[in-house]
């Protein structure tokens, strides 16, 4: 009987796998493009050389996926739904390559194993976004690969070391967010006595990201344009809530708690064996960095999506778990799992629906100019308007309209509100009292 249990366990996980897949698969398009996405696209529709010249007048990250994402564009129309094929392909490879990466454990703790990615909330969200993300966990996931058989006693294949390289390097050059993942991967080779190896992966980062480098320093740092909007400075809360932040997240807070007291546990208990060690140094890499950051530059950083380097690791632990002969092991992954499914098919709160907003301005405010105060909403109207075959007019001012400013509408999001007094009373006060689109 146990031994039919033991070759079900992983035909049942696979199928959750391919039933995740076609979730992912089926809500593809719940949220309308935003600006981050939208801007990798517009980025990536010029030349190389436009390419190349935004992303360095950005800063925001290396332009790999910038790359990836031009040629992509090359196959496919700009369309809401060919874009967001792209990391629906990248979500399956990074379970794929998770899966390739937990090759020593058993064929339960590899399914598990790429469960857990399956179902992580940053994942399963980075799988429908059009951004550098999910790039990044696949080649990580390939990274961790190479360097487990690297380090395995039973030796490894010369192919192991070249996949490490390339993918090592390549995640550098889709994420500054690779990088503590990267230098862990240097300390693993180090500590265990493959100095040559790690020499080579942590020159060969080095080196490529020379011209980056280069490129970056030859613009002025007022150019600097990394977006914090979404972050802040981390807190205690963060910090004993991070295992919980990667298992469980946007689910209430009783079970981000259980979720975070299992992953500490797990880290506690991942102290046993050299590879188990190794795990849980790559867990902490991404948000000791990101703690160090903060402080540093003095800037909040803390965001669950930066933590994402720290979610292949997690989940090979937890596949290892998985596979422990101790009485509480299956029950203790399945609790897991189960709140890392919960924060990932809960849907966000934080969307807005840039489709309706462009359609309902279409049709209440025909050709006429509609006000914004930043890219973060220009950006998604002018997009939606061009799938729809509208010319829409959507002009970014940086302070209030006064009288001599053309008839037109102004859209505020609350996030880009100036400050001072409210919207109706800034808009009588110059002259402009106008109806709202929701007062019909």
């Amino acid at each position: 009987m146990k031994s039919r249990q033991h070759r079900l366990w992983p035909v049942l996980v696979v199928v959750l796998i391919v039933g995740a897949m076609a979730l992912r698969a089926a809500t593809l398009l719940r949220y309308d493009l935003w600006y981050d996405e939208l801007y990798s696209v517009f980025t990536a529709l010029g030349d190389l050389p436009q390419l190349w010249a935004s992303a360095v007048a950005d800063r925001v990250h290396p332009p790999l996926f910038y790359l990836t994402l031009w040629g992509w564009l090359k196959l496919v129309e700009p369309t809401p739904a060919a874009l967001r094929l792209l990391p629906l392909g990248l979500y399956v490879a990074a379970i794929l390559a998770s899966w390739w990466a937990a090759a020593a454990l058993s064929p339960r703790g590899r399914a598990v194993t790429a469960l857990a990615v399956a179902v992580s909330p940053i994942v399963f969200e980075a799988g429908a976004e059009l951004r550098g993300n999910i790039l990044l966990v696949t080649l990580l996931a390939l990274a961790i690969g190479a360097v487990r058989r690297l380090t395995t006693p039973e030796g490894h294949r010369p192919a192991d070391r070249a996949i490490l390289v390339a993918a090592a390097v390549a995640a550098t050059w889709t994420h500054y967010f690779a990088w503590p993942s990267v230098l862990a991967v240097v300390l693993i080779l180090a500590r265990r006595g493959r100095w040559r190896d790690g020499l080579l992966v942590g020159g060969a980062a080095v080196l490529a990201a020379i011209p980056w480098a280069v490129a970056l320093a030859a613009k002025s740092r007022s150019t600097v344009g990394i977006q914090l909007a979404w972050s802040h400075p981390p807190t205690l809360h963060d910090a004993l809530l991070l295992p919980g932040t990667m298992l469980a997240d946007r689910t209430p807070a009783i079970a981000m708690a259980v979720a975070a007291l299992l992953g500490w546990l797990l880290l506690a208990n991942a102290v046993r064996t050299p590879a188990q060690r190794d795990l849980a140094l790559l867990v902490v890499a991404p948000p000791v960095a990101i703690l160090a950051g903060g402080l540093v530059f003095g800037v909040g950083l803390w965001d669950p999506r930066y933590l994402i380097g720290a979610v292949v690791p997690l989940a090979l632990l937890i596949g290892e778990w998985s596979d422990t002969p101790h009485r509480g092991a299956a029950l203790s992954t399945a609790a897991v799992l189960a709140l890392s499914a919960w924060g990932a098919f809960t849907p966000a709160t934080w969307r807005l629906p840039w489709r309706t907003v462009t359609e309902t301005l279409l049709t209440r405010a025909p050709r006429q100019p509609i006000y914004v105060f930043d890219g973060f909403t220009a950006l998604p109207l002018r997009y939606y308007a061009r799938m729809a075959g509208e010319a829409l007019a959507v002009p970014e001012i940086k302070q209030w309209p006064d009288g001599a400013t053309p008839a037109g509408w102004l859209l505020l999001r609350p996030s880009s509100f100036p400050t001072g007094p409210s919207a109706p009373e800034r808009l009588r006060a110059a002259g402009r009292v106008m109806p709202s689109l929701r007062s019909g």
